[in-house]
């Protein structure tokens, strides 16, 4: 490493030290112990990363004791939560066999649930790889865990009426247009909502993955219905970056993957979604007020859940109870799209019509 390389390194260090130190442990601790509607004696695990976020514990422990809960340190079966705290950005994912062991955890129903409150790692640009996270999303995130989440839920309900009513249709400047019908599929709706009568309806195992800040609509479209085109203008792939991709879908599958550079890239776009092969996994709506993107900025707040946002993803969707297997997913997300049902809009240009 230069002189110069390890100097930005250290100052990328201090600075994110004074940032994270400028943050509200204790009202961020509020937020999550209110989302859970704790009932006295329930058990809690938590999995805090201890190189990140160590001062969120004290007033989490704090305000979990006050609500009459009881901290444990095992997941078995009479645990009620599992809190997973933020990661480090490089760490980003649970280990694999800790996934699978939460994944029957949740599956034994009752009041199972855990909560996500990731941070660094939901900063994210378009081609769902990881952004340039800073001290103003860390204040934007802090900022959009308070919000009015019933007005929010009021209007994913609707958005729900709507999108199950007939064909939906999703269209960019870029030339993204694709088409698919939701059928019976069961949403995910991620309103704030963490309690244990609220995980009681839970249809699917993604029902018991709560997420704060909250704000997303995620569905599994009917696979056989799903077809069009989806332009991505950027993707990093293998080591390279792909322009002007587009992915031609019929009945589901990706069929044709083309780029105006780096196409040999582009299409081993969907070797990387394993045995899938490029089959769509999904259609996901933000609506979370302040979750808004700095303009001229291509980092994406937090997994795109700002009202309006598109996610489009291929891959495994068996958590959100479609007929996909496979394991691997790869997220695309677009701010600009218009989508209407039927020619009834819900979002134009990227601005949600309620």
């Amino acid at each position: 490493m230069t002189d110069v390389s390890m100097t930005k390194a250290v100052l990328c260090l201090i600075f994110a030290a004074s940032a994270a130190a400028a943050l509200d442990y204790d009202a961020m601790a509020a937020r999550i112990v209110s989302a859970l509607k704790l009932e006295r004696g329930e058990r809690v695990l938590l999995h805090p990363d201890p190189e990140y976020f160590r001062e969120l514990l004290d007033p989490l422990r704090r305000r979990l004791r006050a609500a009459g809960a009881r901290e444990v340190m095992a997941l078995d079966e009479s645990t009620d939560v599992y809190l997973w705290l933020p990661l480090r950005p490089e760490r980003r994912e649970l280990p694999q066999g800790e996934r699978d062991a939460l994944g029957r955890w949740l599956d034994q129903g009752g009041s199972h649930r855990q909560i996500h409150f990731h941070w660094a790692d939901g900063s994210r640009d378009p081609d769902g790889l990881a952004g340039a996270h800073s001290a103003a999303l860390d204040a934007l995130y802090q900022e959009a865990l308070e919000t009015d989440y019933a007005a929010m839920g009021r209007a994913q309900d609707r958005a729900v009426s709507l999108l199950r009513s007939g064909t939906v249709r999703v269209r960019t400047a870029a030339g993204t247009d694709i088409s698919f019908r939701v059928g019976e599929r069961p949403f995910n709706k991620q309103d704030g909502d963490a309690s244990a009568d609220r995980v009681k309806s839970a249809r699917v195992r993604i029902d018991r993955e709560v997420e704060l800040p909250a704000g997303v609509l995620r569905v599994a479209p009917v696979e056989e219905t799903v077809s069009g085109v989806i332009a991505i203008p950027r993707a990093r792939i293998g080591g390279v970056t792909a322009e002007n991709i587009r992915v031609r879908i019929r009945s589901g599958r990706a069929t044709v993957v083309e780029a105006g550079k780096h196409t040999a890239a582009a299409e081993s776009l969907l070797a990387q979604t394993g045995e899938t092969r490029g089959r769509f996994r999904e259609f996901c709506l933000g609506f979370h007020p302040r979750l808004t993107a700095t303009p001229g900025e291509r980092t994406l707040p937090y997994y795109g859940y700002g009202a309006g946002v598109v996610r489009m993803s291929f891959g495994d969707n068996q958590e959100l109870g479609g007929a996909v297997k496979g394991g691997a997913v790869r997220w695309f997300f677009f701010a600009d799209t218009t989508v209407d049902v039927d020619g009834r809009v819900l979002v134009r240009d990227g601005k949600l019509i309620d």
